[in-house]
């Protein structure tokens, strides 16, 4: 009786230990794929940036440093997204972050800069980086809403025992808060 008694806790205890590995493993994979959409629209952003940087430059006084400095924050960001093929588990994004920031308030700049000009291409241009900054802000919300799931799933009482154990350790978000 003792032995089966002993082989029941045994199988509770390893079945426990599936389920909050499976949570946790689960949620992880969301957060990756989620980082993972996040770069591919990055990436897409950043080249409807060069060419808006591009075109910009025609268009601006020779002495504006507007498209120049949106073209090295692009290579930046470039840059960044090569380095950061996965989330950062516990660490804080480099150039995510401040960076990022700077590189939207440039854009800013320059697509109130294209306000002013009535030229139909520039126009053109100025739409596109409209619209994939806003998909990357929406491919953003998606990451951080994951990585909040995440995260809360750790902070359950079974995670916090088991998390360390098992590899998980929290992931940072994208949220302009932390940013």
């Amino acid at each position: 009786m003792q032995y089966i008694v002993s082989l029941a806790l045994l199988v509770a205890l390893a079945a426990w230990m599936v389920g909050v590995y499976n949570n946790l493993n689960h949620l992880r994979e969301a957060v990756c794929r989620c980082w993972s959409q996040w770069r591919v629209v990055t990436q897409r952003r950043n080249m409807e940036l060069k060419d808006f940087a591009t075109s910009l430059s025609s268009y601006v006084p020779q002495e504006s440093s507007l498209p120049g400095n949106l073209l090295r924050l692009v290579a930046d960001s470039e840059r960044s997204l090569l380095l950061s093929d996965r989330p950062r588990w516990s660490s804080r994004h480099g150039f995510l972050g401040g960076a990022e920031r700077l590189l939207r308030m440039t854009v800013t700049q320059a697509v109130q800069a294209v306000e002013m000009q009535s030229d139909s291409h520039l126009q053109q241009l100025c739409h596109s980086v409209s619209a994939s900054l806003y998909q990357q802000d929406q491919v953003t919300e998606l990451f951080n809403h994951a990585a909040r799931e995440y995260n809360a799933a750790l902070m359950l009482p079974s995670a916090r025992i088991l998390a360390p154990v098992l590899g998980f350790s929290a992931v940072d978000s994208l949220d302009d808060a932390e940013m």
